[in-house]
């Protein structure tokens, strides 16, 4: 299913295209309220992140498609100002700073199993850098 271009903004970081955009949205995703979500090109990933969280809870979402498998990762950085705007040079960060090799993970499911063992959340998340690199 191919993703409507219309009112998305696009970008491109390390030779990979992303649509993205804003919207709000409560109890039907991981954030409530005003979130980003930004999807590859090719479909197979997106990166989720809520805008203006609590500095000591922050994350940001890394999925495949389907929902198959993710990981949620703590402690981001800020990436919108301080004003609550994200702009195409903050998306770009958020891409960049998923590829990093360092993250803690907050959750992960990989199918139905959410019960990883920490090695397997390591795993799963070099999984996952793999399609996004």
């Amino acid at each position: 299913m191919t993703i409507s271009k219309k009112n998305k903004n696009r970008t491109s970081v390390d030779g990979k295209e992303y649509l993205w955009w804003v919207f709000d949205e409560y109890d039907q995703t991981e954030f409530d309220g005003i979130q980003i979500k930004a999807v590859c090109s090719d479909q197979t990933h997106f990166i989720k992140y809520g805008l203006q969280q609590e500095e000591d809870n922050r994350k940001v979402v890394l999925a495949l498609k389907d929902y198959a498998k993710l990981v949620h990762l703590s402690s981001p950085p800020k990436f919108e100002n301080d004003k609550g705007i994200i702009t195409k040079s903050g998306i770009n960060k958020l891409v960049r700073w998923c590829k990093q090799d360092v993250h803690q993970i907050q959750y992960a499911l990989d199918g139905n199993s959410n019960n990883l063992t920490e090695i397997e959340r390591q795993l799963l998340l070099k999984d996952l850098q793999k399609i996004i690199k």
